[in-house]
Parts: structure tokens; C-alpha cells; sequence
């Protein structure tokens, strides 16, 4: 069935959005019945959190109520609508709280932190509400309880995020007795993370949710989603599950830019923050050797599209090139998924590929180069080159790559380009419009390709 309040219908909108300085504040708006939770007030604040959660401006939200209180629950006047149905409202309670909760999951599915704002009073579902958010900050004058007892309804719901914050002893006692507790027990009891006085509740609030709102939101949104996770686990689970998440974590650019501006005393500027990348205008029919250089001494791992087990075919030839160059190589190939190639294990996709790819080289068609490059810009973060190989082109393809911020490279070989660069091959027959009588010394281990004088490692 679909969810009838029964309610005369509301003028004014249910949640009203305030955006500050990366931060959503929704305000609850049904301040004549202190901010009950009826159904349409639930699904207008559902829709507002899904909102706000794929909004990539959005680093932080708060929760507040207007009015004389933060949140009394339930409507019980609307549950009482429904008595004279036929079922006697079972049909609508059941939707009525499989939407209650699919609302409060949907807070701790956000990836951003959400923070409730609590003045005067905070019961029952409204306490649930506090609860479920990441952090609170409450007034003074605050008041919180799981009363639904006190009126013949245990609160069941409530219960699940209450029992969550507070140790179960107090939990169980708010829960029988309906007892009322005011903001300082309520911090004391781990409900909320701090009180302060009425006046300064909102600036207070706003402080905090700024101080999140700062941090780079891919990792806010990868650390809020294993904390509730771990939070459930065994610790041996946990503790396992968190070692992989750290190094996920690593793997981030965010991560990577933070580590290097705090070793550096600066304020980072994080990967989402980062003004966007200029159109890259290249020659594609004729490349600058600069650009090829530049581009084969910046990137470490590269993952290899179509590479091949056929020791003869060209794919694998650049990868067992490559690898004896230094590279970090990634086979993809999805009909040798699981399996070693050049003692490198071979995914499927290059989404199932660990960890940061440098440049995706694309041994396919023309054509498949197309999905190969659209698949790569779903990577987060992007390589930072594209690279097809020799007679493999497709422009509409490039040009994506490019207005994205990738470079691109078209109807090339790495391993061609790498040793006519490093004067390698010099003496094989390809022209690599260098006249020298002189080998040059290569070491093993990844290597710059002598910008300034020859090959040199890193250290």
C-alpha cells in the first residue's frame, strides 16, 4: 500500500535546505507539532538526505528542528488515524516504520557526517533521530527521552540507535521508565558530544560541521563507512577488515596529498578541490618528445589492456619490457582472470584492479578503445595517461580522456618510444633522431629517461 498520513496536507515545505560553507543544514519544519515525524516529514527528509549525498559540494550536514523543540517522535495522531481501517492500521504501520528506518540508515549510509542540532525536546523517534546521527551538539536547556512507554508503546525502533550510544543499563532505564534526561546527562551518557548554552547552540553546531567539512570527503565517506561497520565485527574481523581499509586508504590520492602537505606544514587542497584541468591540446599526429618523456617518467603502474600469455604477441612483449624497466605492470585480460601472466596476477576489469593506475595501455581495436578509456575515467582517482598502442586511434575517445585532464597517447608504443627516447635502440634500425657511437648505461629499476643527462634511477 502506499503511505496515506491522513493529515490535513502542510503549506509550508517539511524541510527547508541551508547551504553554508560545504554544509547542508535541513531544518525539520512542523514547529505546531514539534517537528513529529508523520510520513510525509519522513519521506520529504529522506529525499533531502539522498540529495545531499550524492551533492559533491556537500562535505557535512545538520540536522535541526524549528520551532520550540527538535523532534517529538511520532505523530501519534496520525498512528490513531489509521485505527478504524480494516486491519486496524497494520498495513500502514508497517510502512510507516520500514520508512522510519530506511530514514535513519540512510544517515549512516551518507558519506558525509551528519550532526544534530538539539534544542528543547528530543523524544522517542526524535531521540531515535539524535541517535542515529554521526554527532550532536545540544542546548543546555535540551531535554531527551525514549518515553513511548509512558503511553502504552514501548519504543522498539528507538531502542536500536539508542542502545547503540548509551550503555545498556541507562539505556534500559530511559526505555521502562520514561524517564526525561536533560543535555548534561545525556553527554555524560555518550548521546551527545557536547553542550552549550541556547545562544550559541547554532554557531556551535556550524563550527563543527565546518571542521569536517574541511577534510577531503572521499576519505570521510571511505573511514565513516568502516566505523559502523567495525563497530558490528568481531575484533579479529575488524581489526582485519580495517588493515585493508588503511590500505585502500593509502592508495588515495587525498591520502597521498594530505601526508605530503602535512610533512610540508601546509593546508592541503584536496583532489575534489583542485581547480579543474584544462583541455590538454595535443598534436596527435605528431607528438612533442617532451611529452612523451614526460609522461613515461611520471607514471609508475601500468595496466596493460589485452595483455596477451603468447610470449610472441606485441602486448606481451611490452609488458615483459616494461617490467624489466621498473614499471609496476597490471595484466587485464578477462579470459585469463586469476591466473599469473609474467608472475603478475591478471583481472578482469580494470575497476577490480587494487590500488592507483598510473596509465591504462590499451592493446585492443580502435573501437573497443572507446568503452576501455570510458571504463578508465570511472577510476577513482584517474590515470593520469592513456596510452594506444600502434594502430589503435580513436579520437571522440581522446578527446573525453583529455577534457577530463588525462593525456593521451595514440598509434604509439611505450616500448619503442622508451628506448628510442633513452637512445637504447639507437643502434637496432629504429631512427631515434639521436647521432651517438655511445651506449648508454641502463640500470635495472625504474628510470628517468635522462631529461637532464641520461638515465638516471629513483632513489
Amino acid at each position: 500500500m502506499t503511505l496515506d498520513a491522513a493529515l490535513p496536507a502542510e503549506t509550508e515545505p517539511l524541510v527547508i535546505r541551508e547551504d553554508v560553507d560545504g554544509v547542508a543544514i535541513l531544518t525539520l519544519n512542523r514547529p505546531k507539532a514539534l517537528n513529529s515525524l508523520s510520513v510525509p516529514l519522513l519521506e520529504a527528509m529522506k529525499a533531502e538526505l539522498d540529495t545531499v549525498g550524492n551533492d559533491p559540494k556537500v562535505r557535512a550536514v545538520i540536522i535541526r528542528g524549528a520551532g520550540r523543540g527538535f523532534c517529538a517522535g511520532h505523530d501519534l495522531k496520525e498512528i490513531t488515524s489509521h485505527r478504524s481501517e480494516e486491519d486496524g492500521g497494520k498495513a500502514f504501520y508497517d510502512d510507516l516504520f520500514a520508512l522510519c528506518t530506511e530514514t535513519m540508515l540512510t544517515i549512516a549510509r551518507l558519506p558525509v557526517v551528519v550532526i544534530a542540532e538539539v534544542h528543547g525536546i528530543a523524544t522517542a523517534a526524535g531521540c531515535q533521530l539524535v541517535a542515529s546521527c554521526d554527532m550532536a551538539i545540544a542546548s543546555d536547556l535540551a531535554r531527551f527521552g525514549v518515553n513511548g512507554v509512558d503511553a502504552g508503546l514501548f519504543c522498539s525502533t528507538p531502542m536500536v540507535a539508542l542502545s547503540r550510544n548509551v550503555p545498556r543499563k541507562a539505556a534500559m532505564e530511559m526505555l521502562t521508565t520514561g524517564e526525561i534526561i536533560g543535555a548534561e546527562r545525556a553527554r555524560e551518557l555518550g548521546l551527545v558530544n557536547r553542550v552549550v548554552e541556547a545562544t550559541e547552540l547554532s554557531s556551535a553546531t556550524l563550527a563543527l560541521a565546518r571542521r569536517a567539512a574541511e577534510k577531503s570527503r572521499k576519505v570521510v565517506a571511505l573511514g565513516k563507512a568502516a566505523f559502523y561497520r567495525q563497530v558490528e565485527a568481531g575484533i579479529t574481523e575488524a581489526y582485519n577488515d580495517m588493515s585493508c581499509v588503511i590500505v585502500d586508504n593509502l592508495m588515495m590520492a587525498d591520502a597521498e596529498i594530505g601526508i605530503a602537505a602535512f610533512i610540508d606544514k601546509r593546508t592541503p587542497v584536496w583532489e575534489d578541490d583542485a581547480p579543474a584541468a584544462p583541455a590538454i591540446a595535443v598534436d596527435h599526429d605528431a607528438y612533442d618528445d617532451a611529452y612523451i618523456r614526460d609522461i613515461l617518467d611520471t607514471v609508475k603502474t601500468v595496466a596493460i589492456v589485452g595483455a596477451s600469455a603468447n610470449p610472441t604477441r606485441p602486448s606481451h612483449l611490452v609488458m615483459k619490457y616494461l617490467l624489466a624497466k621498473g614499471y609496476r605492470v597490471i595484466p587485464v585480460n578477462p579470459g585469463l582472470a586469476g591466473k599469473e601472466l609474467l608472475g603478475q596476477p591478471v583481472h578482469a576489469s580494470l575497476a577490480d584492479i587494487p590500488g592507483r593506475v598510473d596509465m591504462v595501455d590499451i592493446f585492443r581495436n580502435s573501437a573497443a578503445a572507446a568503452a576501455i578509456t570510458e571504463e578508465a575515467l570511472r577510476l577513482d582517482p584517474r590515470p593520469k595517461a592513456i596510452w594506444m598502442q600502434l594502430g589503435v586511434r580513436n579520437d571522440e575517445a581522446a578527446a573525453r580522456a583529455e577534457d577530463a585532464g588525462i593525456r593521451v597517447v595514440m598509434n604509439r608504443c611505450p616500448k619503442i618510444e622508451y628506448g628510442r627516447l633513452s637512445h637504447e635502440i639507437a643502434w637496432t634500425g629504429v631512427n631515434s633522431r639521436t647521432i651517438s657511437s655511445k651506449r648508454p648505461k641502463l640500470q635495472k629499476g625504474f628510470q628517468h629517461l635522462g631529461l637532464r643527462g641520461g638515465p638516471h634511477k629513483h632513489a
